[in-house]
Formats: structure tokens, sequence, C-alpha cells
């Protein structure tokens, strides 16, 4: 009996180079049912139009607490190129997928960008004094800490960076009313204490270095006991 020529041309794609038919549809179908999901993933999560943006909003939430910075990032970005770029919230949160990669420059950037949107907010105002103290901008970073300080006077941070940038700038009456500004606030702090000790033994007022040294074993001391409570 001869053979169909359907079931000869099978046998020639079978034989002839191996194997290479079975991939070959096993790929195809599994692409065929990929393209499948993707569509009604699609359609059930991120349709219409506006359902989108906002999948890709909660996406950069998502993997910025799952502590995916770049993937946040991205998310964010697909957000902005689909909105009016004054969400100062996504600008911010953008500033700190950067600040988390260690990229302050870039974190600055966006940060400047929400500030010129949103007057002083003090979230956004500090992150970026600190982002350009980080950078070494002392002076910008003084505008904006300085700012930050009027709308948050009992944030003894914003002091103690206050102060840095004003040691950096050799301005160092003023660092010691800041570094004490900050220690009057918040006691606990170990580095305060310290590098007020250190501005004093620059000035070679080894007295109070020595007494600051001992008021930072002290906050240090207090920490491991209470650790231990």
């Amino acid at each position: 009996m001869m053979e169909s020529s359907k079931s000869l041309r099978t046998k020639r794609l079978r034989t002839e180079g191996g194997v290479k038919m079975a991939p070959r549809v096993v790929f195809s179908v599994v692409s065929r049912l990929a393209d499948k999901l993707t569509r009604g993933y699609n359609k059930a999560f991120i349709s219409p139009e506006g359902t989108r943006v906002d999948f890709h909003k909660e996406q950069g939430f998502a993997y910025f607490r799952q502590g995916d910075y770049i993937k946040a990032r991205d998310a964010f970005f697909l957000y902005l190129d689909k909105v009016e770029q004054r969400d100062t919230s996504i600008l911010y949160m953008l500033a700190m997928c950067y600040k988390n990669m260690d990229e302050d420059k870039e974190a600055s950037e966006f940060l400047r960008k929400a500030d010129r949107i949103a007057k002083n907010d003090p979230e956004i105002i500090n992150a970026l004094g600190e982002s350009l103290y980080h950078i070494e901008e002392y002076p910008e970073a003084i505008t904006f800490l300085s700012r930050a300080a009027r709308i948050k006077p009992l944030d003894a941070g914003i002091y103690y960076r206050l102060g840095v940038c004003h040691e950096k700038l050799k301005d160092r009456p003023e660092a010691e009313r800041l570094y004490k500004k900050a220690i009057a606030l918040d006691s606990s702090r170990v580095e305060y204490h310290q590098t007020l000790g250190f501005l004093y033994k620059a000035q070679d007022r080894h007295k109070d270095a020595i007494q600051c040294m001992r008021q930072a074993l002290d906050a240090q001391w207090r920490q491991k006991r209470a650790a231990t409570v």
C-alpha cells in the first residue's frame, strides 16, 4: 500500500535533520500560550489606558517596598511618560530610588523638580538638602537645610547636617552652635557628641574635646543598655 503524500511529508520532516521538528512545534505552542496569557493579563489588569498608568505607579511602589530600586525607578518612569510630569510624590519616589542606589546627584535633580512644583514641602526640602550635603554642594545644601529647619524646628538631624556644612566651609563658630543645637534636641546620638569633640580638637580646645568624647561614650553606653532591656 502506498503511503499518502501527507504521511510521506511528515516522515521526511521527522527524519531530515533529526528531531528538529518537535522543538519547533513545542516552541510555537508555548509562544502562542504565552501571548494569549499576556493579552489576558493586560486586559484584566492594565486596561483601559487610565488603569494601565495606575498599574505602573503601583508597580513602582511594590518594587520599592521590595528593595528593587532599579525596577521601581523604571516603573515610575513609565508612569510619568503617561501623565503630566507634575506628580511630586512620584518625583520624590524617583529621587528616593536614586538615593538608595547611592546616586545623590540624580536624586537631587528630581527633588529640585519636585520643589519647584510643591513649595515648602518639608520632606522634599529636607531630602534635597541632605542629597546636596552628600554630594558636597555645601552652600546650596545650607539654603535648603535652613528652609527645612524653619519648617521642622525640632529635627536634630537637620541641625547636625547644617553644622557639618558650615564646618566644611570653615565657619567653625556657626558649626559649633548648630552641633550644640542638635545635641540639645537629641543627646542620644553618639556622632553628634563625637563631631563636636573633633571640632574642638581641631581648635586645640582639648578640655572641651575630652568632655564631648566622654558624653559620646555615655550615649553609646545608654544605647547598649537600652538594647539589652
